[in-house]
């Protein structure tokens, strides 16, 4: 599943997506790094350390928005730089895949080609699990607690509301209440229960028995196709109708 919809525009473009996916997986990431060699300095278009394996792991990222597809000469260089500082990983990014001769210099080595869906392919369970799910449960869960089934302590408060405000509370947790079990099924059922990302767009019916309820769920959490859309647009709305709740409450209940 994609992390972002689209081709890069141009190779800095390229470069700033790969360095935001890494960073976003937990990587220590940097763009245009200068390293030491046992032949000198090189400057690598992203670097990135992965500080959670012991040792740390090191990925050597060049990007390449080319018209024409990448030869070996490009792997031969690498493969040497990998080498010559003591990385763990070679990544080749292009744009417009790769020459046979290049498939033939990586192959048993630890240089990898990707195009840029293979990349996003390769890190998105990270992402998700380092990025989408936490952002989720950190800006969703006010709403969640506003729609969720049983929750005494907002019903506490909701029975001190006015009658107006009260008939205003049942409408919206009518309103938001899929948006609500959407995001708690995600943050909730993927971090510890380890359940099945649905497939994108949610407009289409996934696979039979599945749980989620899309009757009113916002146009644009229906129709997104990546990722990052996604959890953008569940965010977003969550935004809209936490305000709405806040609004009934005076504050945040």
């Amino acid at each position: 599943m994609l992390i972002n919809q689209g081709a890069p525009r141009d190779w800095l473009d390229l470069q700033k997506q790969v360095h935001q996916i890494l960073d976003e997986c937990g990587f220590e990431s940097e763009i245009e790094k200068v390293i030491q060699t046992v032949r000198g300095r090189v400057s690598i278009d992203v670097y990135a350390r992965d500080p959670e394996s012991q040792p740390p792991t090191i990925f050597l990222c060049e990007c390449k928005h080319w018209q024409s597809r990448v030869p070996q000469t490009v792997v031969h260089a690498l493969r040497t730089v990998v080498t010559d500082h003591g990385a763990n990983w070679g990544f080749i990014v292009s744009s417009a895949g790769f020459q046979s001769g290049a498939y033939v210099a990586a192959a048993n080595s630890n240089v990898k080609l990707l195009t840029w869906s293979e990349l996003q392919g390769l890190f998105s369970e990270r992402w998700v699990e380092k990025y989408m799910l936490p952002r989720l449960e950190r800006e969703t869960l006010p709403l969640v607690e506003y729609t969720e089934e049983v929750n005494s302590r907002i019903f506490r408060k909701a029975d001190r509301l006015s009658e107006a405000s009260q008939k205003r509370f049942v409408e919206l947790r009518r309103r938001w209440q899929d948006l609500g079990f959407l995001s708690q099924h995600l943050f909730v059922g993927l971090q510890l229960f380890e359940d099945r990302l649905p497939q994108l767009p949610l407009r289409v019916p996934d696979q039979p028995g599945e749980s989620i309820r899309r009757q009113n769920l916002p146009d644009r959490v229906l129709d997104a196709t990546c990722l990052r859309d996604f959890t953008n647009d569940i965010c977003d709305a969550a935004r809209e109708g936490i305000a709405e709740f806040d609004q009934v409450f005076g504050e945040r209940a």
